[in-house]
């Protein structure tokens, strides 16, 4: 886990125009004169007892990493440990860490989705990877196997950690390390379940949740089927963020600590099967999963949609997120979506309109979005559901359907379940393959090519209506007779 610097990113075209992306190196934390207040209340008084409380647990846990390979050899510990030892120090190791964070503030863990098996994914992926309190993905994840630096074998008590783990150490001194490396991860990969998943943060390094980095290879090298694993923490205050430019380790610690309650949202997103193509060419595998992970992670591609949240922006913000400068645009794409009244629209509206119009989304990746867009959680905690006005929505943005019509078929859709919402599977059945809808869907939505290219941007370009490019930024030229 490290920081990542400037070198790792800059800005593609430094030339006059529309601002550039936020760098994603850069975390700046502001705080009103009262937050300022509070945090320095709690910070004295709550955050010192978290803080000793919890590396009191952290030292807790050397004795159990210790007793699981106490006493076995090198050559043992190149084989899955088994038997008791599994048993007591494995349970005796996730028990203390969950304490530990819970400790810290994270009262509550959020887990949707299903972790798959480690025979139908013997590597996990996860992003985007922003703090070093990302490890918490780890618990429900149940402590798989992690690659790290050999030279965090020395640090006290996680180097104890990390043989407990049988990670795979990489040394940045030794040039055959890492084809060591290379060579164990598929080894482990494809053991057919012998082995544990193998948990990787393919960025390599922390950033401030605005993009995803570009991923590194060694995730996917061995060819296998990966499950990608979504990280957010939705608070309403970003402390946990560790970017090169930003808080300190101590301060963003502290910071966190101070905090009442901190949340954590962990998603297991469907197992992706690479391709012959993708199983010969990790950079192209791992450039394809990037890509799903980025068109349903909130923040990286819709700038700010937060998923089962409505965040109301005025015609200002709009402009700005969507960077358009010119009035009598920024009219006419705002008038397009329902306004409050204050005169203000749901950004999640903004987003999955123009995840519409971005063509770099199939319908099960488009439709998935907007279920996480506009899907609520059940009174009971157990999962999300799409009650009847975020389907609604979802069907007057992509299908222009009036809004009484959409609310009686949600409810006939309704009548087969006890709940009152649609789950993520009886939406996606419904809209990908219900006779009438799942043709809509494919043919207004994903016309043929040629169709797209020469009527969509004129008809764009006559309303005034700014048209996303394929990588999801927003084209604001005007035509010449402006």
């Amino acid at each position: 886990m490290s920081q990542g610097s400037p070198g790792d990113w800059v800005p593609l075209d430094p030339t006059p125009g529309p601002p550039p992306p936020p760098n994603p190196f850069v975390h700046e934390l502001h705080l009103s004169r009262l937050q300022r207040v509070k945090f320095c209340l709690l910070g004295a008084l709550l955050a010192p007892i978290r803080v000793l409380l919890a590396f009191l647990v952290l030292f807790l846990l050397w004795p159990f990493a210790w007793l699981q390979v106490a006493g076995l050899s090198e050559e043992q510990l190149q084989e899955p440990i088994t038997g008791w030892r599994k048993t007591v120090c494995h349970s005796g190791v996730l028990g203390l860490s969950r304490l530990l964070f819970f400790l810290l503030g994270f009262l509550r863990i959020r887990v949707r989705g299903h972790r798959a098996s480690c025979l139908e994914a013997p590597v996990l992926v996860a992003a985007p990877h922003s703090t070093f309190f990302d490890p918490i993905v780890l618990l429900p994840c149940d402590l798989p196997k992690v690659v790290s630096r050999a030279e965090n074998l020395s640090v006290p008590v996680i180097g104890a950690l990390l043989r407990f783990n049988q990670a795979i150490l990489v040394s940045r001194h030794d040039p055959a390390s890492r084809r060591k490396v290379v060579e164990e991860v598929r080894r482990r990969a494809t053991s057919r379940g012998k082995w544990p998943q193998v948990l990787f943060f393919p960025e390599g390094t922390c950033s401030n949740k605005k993009a995803l980095l570009k991923f590194k290879p060694g995730a996917f090298i061995a060819g296998v089927p990966v499950q990608p694993v979504l990280i957010r923490y939705p608070n309403s205050l970003d402390t946990t963020s560790w970017a090169w430019r930003g808080p300190g380790v101590l301060k963003v610690l502290w910071l966190t600590a101070s905090q009442p309650c901190s949340l954590v949202d962990v998603e297991f997103l469907p197992v992706y099967q690479p391709s012959p193509e993708e199983s010969s060419n990790p950079s192209l595998y791992a450039n394809n999963v990037q890509r799903v992970m980025a068109h349903l992670s909130p923040g990286c591609v819709d700038a700010g949609a937060e998923p089962g949240r409505s965040r109301m922006i005025s015609k200002e913000e709009f402009a700005k997120q969507l960077q358009l400068s010119d009035p009598h645009t920024v009219a006419g794409a705002f008038d397009y979506f329902q306004q409050d009244s204050s005169g203000s629209v749901d950004f999640r509206d903004v987003a999955l309109a123009l995840a519409a119009l971005d063509g770099g989304r199939n319908l099960e990746e488009l439709t998935r979005l907007a279920f996480e867009l506009f899907a609520e959680e059940e009174p009971e905690g157990t999962g999300r559901l799409l009650y009847k006005d975020g389907f609604g929505t979802i069907l007057h943005l992509l299908l222009g359907s009036p809004r009484p019509s959409t609310a009686t078929l949600h409810a006939k859709l309704c009548q087969s379940t006890s709940t009152q919402g649609l789950s993520l599977c009886q939406f996606q059945n419904f809209s990908l393959h219900d006779p009438l809808y799942g043709r809509l869907f494919s043919t207004y939505l994903r016309p043929p090519y040629t169709l797209r290219v020469n009527l969509q941007a004129p008809e764009a370009a006559s309303h005034g209506i700014p048209t996303p490019t394929s990588n999801g930024t927003v084209d604001t030229s005007k035509p010449k007779n402006d």
